[in-house]
């Protein structure tokens, strides 16, 4: 053990030479009390005025980075050394989250730098984008139409109706460089990885939005305008885009209906290929009370049989299908139901349904054929 003394005093140099004076078997010569004792102070406060003064430390206790001695203040930090033996010091741990929090905004840097040398001209936008853009501007944007706040910020449906498309939309906005990532975004939303690769976590960024403020005023008259929006109307690419807000809103509500029921899926193309086949001929407020139903069953089968809930969880989209299957075959009326109170209508259902096809949020309560006569 080396003793390092930071006073010139001799009476507090003698003080803190007697508190780590040692025997030949490595205990300690004097006690706490007789220090005390000998130089007029008080027990309890002998170790704090001695770690003021000077501290101990030995070569084979040090940092496992830097190799730089653990500098020990006080008997009890001492008799504990054998836990820092080659444990990183927090001057090299600060070093090393400096160093990946100045990589993480490097990254930011030059995704930015990327997207504003592939600047979008609005006369080229596809309509997905234009929708996709309103959208978000809607749901995320600030007063200005010049930020697009965090995702993460706002409750469920703000933007798409699930969580997945929510993450496809930013994607697709981002791929077409219409957002661009703001600097100053959390770095947390910044993974890195191994071979110099990482890993963006959308919801977490905030994003700069590519076109200035007349632009978007621009755009969102456009859809405002019964030409543009009858051009809309007869799309293609539109259509996809009405079969997609459906089908995440029936994803949305398995989701959350199979929670509920503590069953968990992680909806897959078997999945979504079961729910557009009950789209084509009923609403997704009718294809709600089959989910609802399908999920019903699902726990009663958990409850009364040997199973797993993956394996009861697994057994909810064969009841859908089976539901869907008697309502045609015996011509029944299917009940709607009504929006689930967690699952609002959100900002992409509200474009699509509302302002260019004029209606009242039909797209939950009509099938498309019946809104795209």
């Amino acid at each position: 053990m080396q003793l390092e003394i930071l006073t010139d005093d001799e009476q507090n140099a003698r003080i803190c030479a007697d508190y780590w004076r040692q025997t030949e078997e490595g205990e300690f010569a004097f006690k706490i009390r007789e220090i005390a004792s000998t130089h007029g102070m008080k027990p309890h406060v002998v170790s704090k005025y001695v770690e003021q003064y000077a501290f101990v430390w030995r070569e084979d206790i040090c940092c496992g980075r830097c190799k730089q001695p653990y500098r020990f203040g006080t008997r009890s930090q001492y008799q504990e050394r054998r836990w820092l033996q080659n444990r990183v010091c927090k001057a090299c741990m600060d070093a090393e989250r400096q160093a990946i929090a100045d990589k993480k905004r490097d990254l930011i840097l030059k995704m930015r730098q990327s997207a504003e040398n592939n600047m979008p001209d609005l006369k080229t936008l596809g309509l997905t984008s234009k929708i996709y853009l309103l959208a978000a501007t809607q749901a995320l944007g600030d007063e200005n139409f010049s930020i697009i706040e965090p995702l993460d910020d706002y409750p469920a449906c703000t933007l798409s109706p699930d969580f997945v498309y929510d993450h496809k939309v930013l994607r697709h906005l981002i791929d077409d460089h219409l957002l661009l990532i703001c600097l100053d975004t959390r770095l947390e939303a910044v993974e890195l990885q191994e071979d110099d690769r990482f890993s963006i976590d959308l919801g977490e960024c905030a994003f700069n939005i590519a076109l200035d403020a007349d632009q978007i005023t621009a755009l969102i008259n456009e859809f405002f305008d019964e030409e543009a929006a009858q051009s809309f109307r007869q799309a293609p690419e539109f259509i996809t885009l009405c079969k997609e807000v459906q089908l995440n809103e029936c994803l949305g509500f398995l989701k959350v209906i199979l929670e509920d029921h503590q069953l968990y899926l992680s909806p897959g193309e078997k999945t979504r290929q079961v729910l557009s086949q009950c789209l084509e001929k009923f609403s997704v407020a009718q294809v709600y009370n089959f989910i609802w139903r399908a999920a019903k069953d699902a726990a009663a089968y958990y409850m009364r049989s040997s199973i797993s809930k993956r394996q009861a969880a697994n057994s909810v989209v064969g009841n859908i299908s089976r539901n869907m299957e008697r309502a045609l075959a015996n011509g029944w009326d299917v009940k709607p139901f009504n929006r689930n109170y967690n699952l609002p209508q959100s900002s992409l259902s509200r474009i699509i349904f509302n302002v260019v096809l004029g209606t009242d949020d039909g797209g939950f309560e009509k099938t498309l054929h019946e809104l795209i006569a």
